[in-house]
C-alpha cells in the first residue's frame, strides 16, 4: 500500500456561489485514493481561505509534513488542481518543484494526472484558467474597495503621515494628516532632492525620532516605498486608474513628488526596479542560502562613452559575508541558461494540446466576460443620458432631491468605470499568460531570446527547479520533466571562475 495525504479547501465565495463542500472533497479523495492503492495517513483543510497565495495554514503544514522523509508521503490528493493553487506564479515556482523533488505526486481527482512535458503542459493551462476566475470573482467581491475609491478616500491601510479616524454617521473612516509622522514624510523627500540615497535618509531619519509603532527603526524598503507613494500627493493610483478626486490633504507637492522619481531612476544610481532583472527571485547563494539580487553598473569608456552592466549578487540577509565574493555577470547566466534551453524541445503534440486548451478556456470565459462588460456599459451609459437630461433642464432649477441625486449618480458611474477598468486588466493579464505560455511550449529557447526580464523569469521557474551559485561555480538544477527530454544533463555544469575583468567595478 501507498501512502498519500489528502488535502482540501473552501473559500467563503465557493460555498456561496458553487456549493463546494469540505465533506464531499474529503469523501471524493478517499475514494480516490483506494482506487488507485492508496492509503490517506492524513488529512489538511483549509476552510474560508482562499488560494491566491500560499499563505494558508493547513497548507504550510502539509508541505512541512511532506517534506518530512519519514512519513514516506508518495502522493497529495486534491480534489481539483485549483483546491491547492490558483496561481501559475506559486505552482509553477514553489509547489510543482517541491513535490518533485521530494519526489511526491500531485494527483487530482476531476483533472488530468500523469507524467511527462504533456501533461505538466496542461496543468499550466489549468493553472492559467484558475487565477483568470480568481481574478474575475475578486472583482465582484470588491464592493466595499470600489465604494471608498468612487468617494475619493484612500482604500488602503493609511501611510506613514496619515491616520484613519471614525466620524459618526459616515460609512468609511476618514484619512487625515498626522504630523507628526507627515514631518518625517517631508524631510525623507527633502533628502532625496539634496542627493542622499535612501539608507542615508533611513539612518538620518533614525536619528530624528522616525519610529514604527512598536518604537523600532523604520526599514529602508519601507522609507523606499514612502518616496515612491504617489498618494502623499493627495492623488493614488487604484487597479492602474489614477483618482484625482480625493478627499484628504496632500504632505507633498507633486512636483516635489516626480522630482525625487527622477532623482530615485537617474542614471547615475544602480539601483534598479525588481522586474528589471530577469533573475531576482529565481537564484541563491549557495554558500549562505540567501536570494542573489540584481544591480546596474556603469563603466565609462575611453571614447567616453558608458556602458551598462548587470551583475548579481548575494543580498547578504543572514549576516553572511560572501556577498562581495559572489558577483556574476547576466551575460555569463544567459549563456547557461540558453545552453540548457535549446537541448529542450517541446513536442508538437504538446504544443497543439496548449493551444487547444487555451482555447476552449477562452471560448468559456469569453462570452460570461463580454456580457458583464455589457451590462456595465449599458448603465454607465444610462447614467451619462440622466445626467446630461438633468443639466440640460436647467442646473439654476435643481430641486435638493436632483442635486443628490446627481451626485449618487457620479459616485455610481466612478464605481463602474473602476469594475470595467479591473475586468479589462484581468483580460489582458490572461492574455499575457496565454501568449507566454504558448511562446514557450512553441520554443522555449526563442521564446527567452526574445522575452523581456518577465517572460525570462517565468521559463526559469517553470524549467528550473533550482539556481545556485556560490562565486564560482552556477548549478542550475532542472524540473524532472525535463530532466528526461535534455539530451545532456546540465544539472551540475560549472562556469569558469570569473577573471578580473568580469569582476564588478566601483
Amino acid at each position: 500500500m501507498k501512502y498519500a495525504v489528502s488535502y482540501v479547501r473552501v473559500s467563503s465565495e465557493d460555498q456561496k456561489q458553487h456549493g463546494f463542500s469540505i465533506d464531499q472533497q474529503i469523501t471524493n479523495n478517499m475514494n480516490f485514493a483506494l482506487q488507485n492503492g492508496y492509503a490517506i495517513v492524513q488529512t489538511f483543510k483549509d476552510e474560508g481561505r482562499s488560494a491566491k497565495n500560499l499563505e494558508r495554514p493547513a497548507l504550510q503544514d502539509l508541505l512541512k509534513y511532506c517534506a518530512d522523509k519519514k512519513n514516506n508521503v508518495e502522493a497529495v490528493i486534491v480534489w481539483k488542481l485549483d483546491r491547492i493553487s490558483r496561481s501559475v506564479g506559486d505552482y509553477t515556482s514553489t509547489l510543482s518543484p517541491f513535490f518533485a523533488k521530494n519526489n511526491i505526486q500531485l494527483l487530482t481527482v476531476a483533472d488530468v494526472n500523469g507524467e511527462g512535458l504533456q501533461i505538466e503542459a496542461m496543468r499550466q493551462v489549468s493553472m492559467v484558467f484558475a487565477e483568470l476566475e480568481r481574478k474575475t470573482g475578486a472583482i465582484r467581491t470588491k464592493e466595499g474597495i470600489r465604494g471608498k475609491v468612487a468617494l475619493g478616500q484612500y482604500p488602503y491601510h493609511a501611510p506613514y503621515g496619515y491616520k484613519n479616524i471614525t466620524i459618526k454617521g459616515e460609512k468609511y473612516k476618514k484619512m487625515i494628516i498626522d504630523k507628526d509622522n507627515a514631518f518625517f514624510v517631508r524631510q525623507a523627500y527633502n533628502l532625496i532632492l539634496q542627493g542622499d540615497s535612501i539608507d542615508t535618509v533611513t539612518a538620518k531619519l533614525y536619528k530624528m525620532g522616525f519610529r514604527n509603532k512598536h518604537g523600532n527603526r523604520i526599514a529602508p524598503t519601507t522609507v523606499e516605498y514612502i518616496l515612491h507613494n504617489r498618494a502623499y500627493t493627495g492623488k493614488f493610483e487604484y487597479e492602474g486608474i489614477l483618482i484625482e478626486k480625493t478627499d484628504y490633504q496632500p504632505i507633498i507637492s507633486e512636483a516635489t513628488y516626480f522630482a525625487v522619481q527622477e532623482r530615485l531612476n537617474s542614471p547615475n544610481k544602480t539601483r534598479q526596479t525588481h522586474t528589471e532583472f530577469a533573475y531576482n527571485g529565481t537564484m541563491l547563494c549557495s554558500k549562505c542560502g540567501c536570494q542573489m539580487t540584481g544591480e546596474v553598473k556603469r563603466k565609462k569608456k575611453k571614447d567616453g562613452t558608458e556602458r551598462r552592466y548587470i551583475y548579481y549578487h548575494c543580498t547578504g540577509n543572514k549576516g553572511g559575508d560572501c556577498k562581495k565574493d559572489s558577483y556574476i555577470r547576466e551575460e555569463l547566466i544567459d549563456k547557461a541558461v540558453l545552453n540548457m534551453l535549446k537541448h529542450i524541445t517541446i513536442p508538437d503534440e504538446v504544443a497543439d494540446a496548449v493551444f487547444k486548451g487555451l482555447k476552449e478556456i477562452h471560448k468559456e470565459q469569453g462570452v460570461d466576460m463580454e456580457t458583464n462588460k455589457k451590462i456595465l456599459r449599458k448603465r454607465i451609459d444610462k447614467i451619462d443620458k440622466s445626467i446630461k437630461e438633468a443639466f440640460e433642464s436647467g442646473m439654476h432649477k435643481f430641486s435638493q432631491g436632483l442635486q443628490k441625486s446627481i451626485e449618487e449618480w457620479e459616485i455610481e458611474r466612478r464605481k463602474l468605470i473602476i469594475e470595467e477598468q479591473e475586468m479589462l486588466k484581468t483580460t489582458k493579464t490572461f492574455f499575457e499568460q496565454s501568449n507566454q505560455l504558448l511562446e514557450f511550449s512553441r520554443d522555449c529557447h526563442s521564446a527567452f531570446l526574445k522575452g523581456n526580464a518577465e517572460m525570462r523569469r517565468k521559463i526559469i521557474q517553470i524549467v528550473c527547479s533550482n539556481v545556485f551559485y556560490d562565486g564560482e561555480n552556477l548549478i542550475i538544477e532542472p524540473n524532472p520533466v525535463f530532466k528526461t527530454i535534455i539530451k545532456n544533463s546540465l544539472s551540475n555544469k560549472k562556469l569558469p571562475r570569473l577573471d578580473s575583468n568580469q569582476q564588478p567595478f566601483d
